[in-house]
């Protein structure tokens, strides 16, 4: 009987206290984990949900970007036969790999440094010097990807190629529009179809003044290197289904658990135990 009341009393503090799915978890057994996923999925508040999904699936999906594309990059070195010394040498060598990086599609910048300075540079890094075009320091470094590589350190970023559209991410049901833009300033994941995708992070920061005087709720928020901005928006007729759900779950919870009471405290009489029964 116990675990029933405590899967209730679980799913009753959801109601009025929703789970935060950021915040630090610790080692629980199974059926508690088990229970608490439940919750967060049922009872969690829709729109600080919503915010927290679009946050998780935006670093996944970015994280992912950049893994494939550190890859591709390793495997141009490698086929390149690229070391220190030939690029350093070699202007053939450095036109050479120029070429094979150009038909990487999302590069937007490869920057190859040690302590002495700066061994190879390709792409268009203005965006993320202090000081205009400036070699000496990059503007937060610790946030552009990077790799080790003979003795040295390849930064990288990712652009969306010229003309080309974002990444879109559709979520059924959803009522929030996201705009992802990367350091450099593209657009880079957003589910709203509309967008000219050449909106630049700067004219789009100008505009979410005005969006934010007209739509409360509207946020601005970072996710790795990505500025992310989202705008609420009406609810669909979806998120009405999944409501009347919820509380239709909510009635059946209290339903159970209230049978379970009943059937625990009574005991008919024609079960009584033969000893108990009345002497004769």
């Amino acid at each position: 009987m116990r675990i029933y009341i405590f899967i209730f009393l679980v799913s009753l503090f959801s109601l009025v206290s929703p789970m935060n799915a950021v915040a630090p978890k610790t080692e629980q057994d199974p059926l508690t984990e088990f229970l608490i996923t439940i919750s967060e999925v049922i009872f969690s508040d829709p729109f600080q949900k919503e915010e927290i999904e679009i946050k998780k699936r935006l670093l996944e999906t970015n994280q992912s970007e950049v893994r494939q594309l550190r890859i591709r990059i390793k495997n141009s070195l490698k086929q390149n036969q690229i070391t220190k010394d030939n690029l350093i040498s070699s202007q053939t060598k450095r036109n050479a790999w120029a070429l094979d990086l150009e038909q990487i599609g999302n590069l937007g910048g490869i920057l190859w440094k040690e302590d002495r300075g700066t061994i190879y540079q390709w792409g268009d890094w203005s965006d993320f010097y202090e000081d205009g075009f400036s070699k000496e320091k990059l503007r937060l470094e610790g946030q552009i990807p990077s790799f080790s590589y003979e003795g040295g350190t390849i930064y990288f970023f990712i652009r969306n190629p010229p003309g080309s559209f974002p990444i879109h991410l559709a979520f059924v049901g959803w009522e929030a529009t996201f705009y992802a833009f990367g350091d450099e300033g593209s657009l880079r994941y957003t589910n709203d179809f509309q967008l000219d995708p050449s909106e630049r992070l700067g004219d789009f920061r100008k505009n979410f003044d005005a969006i934010r005087k007209k739509i409360a709720g509207s946020s601005l928020f970072q996710v790795n290197d990505l500025t992310v901005f989202l705008v609420p928006g009406k609810p669909k007729p979806i998120y009405y289904v999944f409501l009347f759900l919820r509380f239709l779950l909510v009635i059946w919870t209290i339903l159970l658990f209230s049978y379970i009471v009943r059937m625990s405290f009574s005991f008919p009489k024609n079960h009584l135990p033969k000893d108990s029964l009345p002497l004769s």
